[in-house]
C-alpha cells in the first residue's frame, strides 16, 4: 500500500470529524444531563405529593408504621428492658 498525501489528508480529516462528533454526542449528553438532575427532584416531588394525597397510600403507610414500632417494642422489651425502664415518665 502506497501512502499517498491525498490518502493522509483524508485519514486527517475522518478522524477530526470523528472527534468533532464525539465531542458533540459528549455535549449533548452532558447537557441532557443536567437538565434531568434540575428537573428530576422537582417532577419526584410532584408525584410523591399526589401519591401522598391518596388514601390507600396513606393507610399503607401506617400500616407499615405500626408493624415496625410493634417489631421495635417487642425487640427492646425482650432484649433491652433496661432501655425501656429508663424512659420517664
Amino acid at each position: 500500500m502506497k501512502i499517498t498525501k491525498q490518502y493522509i489528508k483524508e485519514l486527517i480529516a475522518e478522524e477530526l470529524t470523528k472527534t468533532e462528533v464525539r465531542e458533540l454526542i459528549d455535549a449533548a449528553i452532558d447537557k441532557k444531563e443536567k437538565q434531568l438532575k434540575k428537573d428530576l427532584p422537582k417532577e419526584l416531588k410532584k408525584e410523591l405529593e399526589k401519591a401522598l394525597k391518596s388514601k390507600d397510600v396513606k393507610e399503607d403507610v401506617g400500616e407499615i408504621a405500626k408493624k415496625v414500632i410493634k417489631k421495635l417494642y417487642k425487640d427492646l422489651s425482650f432484649h433491652h428492658p433496661y432501655i425501656i425502664d429508663r424512659i420517664k415518665i
